[in-house]
């Protein structure tokens, strides 16, 4: 797997697997970094919080360039995946800022915030982790799978 295509690139067309690798590498990583982070610094501390923005905006480019792949094997403009990287990056700013309470207990905001980011959430885990891209080629490119 060429994973500075997958991370770098926003040009062409990938499959479900090839996503859900792209993404769960991200995923384990966070889930790590906030682990060892949260345990030394408090899950609730400004400093988690900082370093959890800042690896949002580490990640926030490898994330789009998977998702704009994955979009556009299903025929549909690469910038859709920038949707949910935009609400990432808005809730983990406010976040930062001590804006949307905390996530044991969100206040008014925070819990709006995360239904909008749950819902966009559920759309991408339908359009571009489970539903088959284009049969065929498209004007992204050749087929991933066939």
């Amino acid at each position: 797997m060429d994973f500075s295509y997958l991370y770098l690139s926003t040009d062409g067309r990938i499959g479900r697997q090839t996503f859900w690798i792209g993404h769960i590498i991200l995923a384990v990583v966070g889930i790590l970094l906030m682990l060892i982070v949260g345990a030394l610094f408090g899950q609730f501390s400004f400093m988690t919080r900082l370093i959890n923005f800042i690896f949002v905006i580490v990640v926030a480019y490898p994330a789009y360039a998977v998702s704009a792949k994955r979009f556009q094997d299903r025929g549909k403009p690469g910038k859709l995946g920038a949707i949910l990287i935009g609400l990432s990056l808005f809730s983990s700013l406010l976040a930062l800022m001590g804006l949307t309470g905390n996530p044991i207990d969100p206040n008014l905001f925070g819990t709006l915030l995360g239904f909008v980011t749950a819902a966009v959430g559920i759309w991408y885990l339908i359009e571009l982790g489970i539903l088959r891209g284009t049969v065929g080629d498209n004007q992204y490119g050749s087929d991933p799978v066939g």
